[in-house]
């Protein structure tokens, strides 16, 4: 770069703050690509506070471009700006910045976990509700390691006020949560009960699921959107969640083993249920249907004639993923109880409620959450014991009965899981029956019929060979 005066660099100076890079006068440099250098007043608000009287770089190298301060001396402007374009020549622009941007170190230390999810919220491109999860289990393990008591959570977004314990929780810097510490915050968590215990396992899976939504803030593509929009910030190194691993699982701790006998649970609610409490019963048993989908269950998505009931987006909300959207037809006894229902329920919904739906609730909010209770403490009563799953409950018994008569293929279609795999480790019960020394019939009848599947395919499988054989 040669050296720059006053009426080389500006002409006229002019008082607008327009960018001299535009002028002829531009120095390109061949071993910086293109160094596009700007000296400029900072008239406008191009960086920083507006009508500040000292002179600005922007430089553009390597996939960056930065602004820097140059002060309020044209000539001493002119020098530095040749040091800073020799310096970045052959540094880093992690360097660069931490040599010749004063706040540069600052703005590194002063990142808060706060101040870090506000950014994803703004140009993550998450899901409100995706972004509400993923950022209350990082404050749940910022909160452990820092041991941050104070009254209030955040379980309640919607409060006006945030509590001390948020305030405290996101006033940490992120620089000071790194990877050794949420291991050791993880093995206290879990420490907590004996190994080899329900409790523990369930800890484990506890846990893990934790780490893995808190890990999501800091997933490649969430950066590089935050980064895009924010190139000034510096985040830490190592991240957070650099090397940390998840404690270790066996996938038949999530087997599902079903409780109860589910024709005698269908015969006890057409006997004791009535009005929405037996809706949300039939469409979870006999449908397959998500809770959400239910609450949310509109009639001009309901064929009474036939039925059947569609699941798709509306105006209220979207789907857990796309391969949500799906029909199914009900059994007759069950399709009879949605017509007997729909004498009463005059609405736009199924469920009758005075709740309105809040689709721009960044959590998940719920019309009916008094008969989704009282279901669960229903099922709780006949034998259903897993508290946090009780209406999910009826879903997987509805995947085990279609296994059982169609298939586990068939039991992942009607699921509407995005792969087999999911519906085999968690929604298919595994009982067997068992062998009969009376009868004369030996063979063990598995209620999945994952082996009779498995025959099918050792038939498809025959056929083709002896066709390539012919």
């Amino acid at each position: 770069m040669k050296n720059l005066s006053e009426s080389e660099v500006f002409g006229s100076v002019p008082a607008s703050g327009q960018n001299v890079g535009q002028s002829p006068k531009t120095t390109t440099h061949g071993a910086m690509l293109k160094l596009k250098q700007r000296i400029q007043r900072n008239t406008r608000k191009y960086f920083g506070r507006p009508n500040a009287p000292y002179y600005l770089l922007r430089i553009q190298c390597r996939g960056c471009r930065e602004w820097f301060e140059l002060g309020s001396d044209l000539d001493s402007a002119a020098k530095l700006a040749r040091e800073i374009d020799c310096f970045l020549r052959l540094h880093t622009w992690e360097e660069t910045r931490s040599k010749y941007k004063p706040a540069f170190a600052a703005e590194r230390s002063e990142l808060t976990v706060g101040r870090y999810i506000e950014l994803v919220g703004q140009h993550g491109h998450l899901d409100p509700c995706t972004l509400y999860t993923y950022a209350a289990r990082f404050r749940r393990i910022v909160s452990g390691i820092r041991k941050i008591k104070f009254n209030g959570t955040d379980k309640f977004p919607g409060k006006a006020e945030i509590s001390r314990w948020r305030a405290a929780v996101d006033g940490t810097r992120l620089n000071t949560i790194t990877p050794k510490l949420i291991a050791i915050w993880r093995d206290e968590y879990v420490a907590r009960f004996p190994a080899n215990t329900p409790e523990r396992i369930r800890v484990e899976h506890t846990a893990n699921g934790v780490l893995r939504n808190a890990r999501a803030l800091f997933a490649k593509r969430v950066m590089r959107r935050v980064l895009t929009k924010c190139s000034d910030l510096v985040l830490p190194s190592p991240l957070p969640f650099d090397a940390v691993e998840f404690l270790p699982e066996r996938e038949s701790d999530y087997f599902y083993t079903s409780e109860v006998d589910a024709k005698k649970l269908i015969e006890a609610a057409f006997a004791e249920l009535s009005g929405n409490q037996l809706v949300i019963f039939v469409l979870a048993i006999g449908a397959g249907l998500r809770r959400n989908e239910i609450d949310k269950l509109l009639w001009s998505n309901v064929e009474l004639a036939t039925g059947t009931v569609t699941i798709a987006p509306t105006k209220y909300g979207r789907l857990k993923s796309d391969s949500s959207v799906g029909k199914i037809r009900l059994e007759s006894q069950f399709a009879e109880v949605l017509r007997k229902h729909a004498e009463i329920s005059k609405g736009e919904f199924v469920l009758i409620s005075d709740v309105a739906p809040r689709p721009d609730a960044v959590y998940r909010q719920y019309r009916c959450t008094k008969d989704f209770k009282a279901l669960c403490l229903w099922l709780k009563g006949k034998g259903i014991t897993r508290s946090t799953s009780r209406i999910h409950t009826l879903r997987k018994e509805f995947g085990s009965h279609l296994a059982d008569r169609k298939g586990i293929l068939a039991a992942s279609s009607g699921l509407r899981h995005s792969t087999i795999g999911v519906t085999r480790k968690f929604y298919v019960s595994s009982k067997i029956e068992p062998t009969s020394f009376f009868s004369g019939d030996s063979e063990l009848k598995p209620l999945t019929a994952v082996s009779s599947n498995t025959a099918e395919l050792m038939k498809i499988l025959k056929n083709l060979l002896e066709e390539k054989a012919v």
